[in-house]
């Protein structure tokens, strides 16, 4: 598969720097509150790849095209693991990383397979249908489906998700 990079909202640049009460106030604060990370369809396409676009900012009502709830598959996804991510350091002193567990987030097809899977999105995660988007990658350059019994891990780069320097 042709995995991309992780490639972050400009709406979550805005709201990750809108202060410290960020995540009541309708910001993110990174190493705080949940996050998750769900599966997206290629029929998300027309608005997961906006990222430039400043509507999209709420998970569920801005971006359609989640992948069925089937296969052991939960509808808004996997928490991140731990599941408030974490900020640490990153190649210098100087830069600060996005992470969560080296280990990856696996999503098992369990029951039934998991199909056409094309992104992955991180969001945050303040109730069933809600949050805000942070991020998204391409995952591969047409749908793929996971069969029964296989897996789809997906882990950070060493460099972590993404980085602020």
């Amino acid at each position: 598969m042709a995995v991309g990079t992780w490639k972050i909202y400009t709406r979550a640049k805005r709201n990750i720097m809108s202060g410290a009460n960020a995540m009541s106030a309708g910001g993110i604060t990174l190493g705080a509150g949940v996050f998750k990370l769900a599966l997206y369809r290629t029929s998300a396409s027309a608005q997961i790849l906006k990222i430039s676009n400043g509507g999209i900012s709420t998970y569920g009502t801005s971006l359609p095209g989640e992948i069925s709830a089937t296969g052991n598959y939960v509808a808004g996804g996997l928490a991140l693991k731990p599941a408030t991510g974490r900020l640490t350091v990153g190649a210098s002193t100087k830069q600060m990383k996005f992470t969560y567990t080296a280990t990856g987030l696996t999503f098992k097809a369990s029951g039934a397979s998991l199909n056409n899977i094309r992104y992955a999105a991180v969001r945050t995660s303040s109730g069933a249908g809600a949050g805000k988007l942070v991020c998204f990658v391409t995952l591969s350059t047409a749908a793929f489906t996971i069969a029964l019994g296989n897996t789809l891990t997906i882990s950070p780069a060493s460099t972590g998700v993404f980085t602020f320097a």
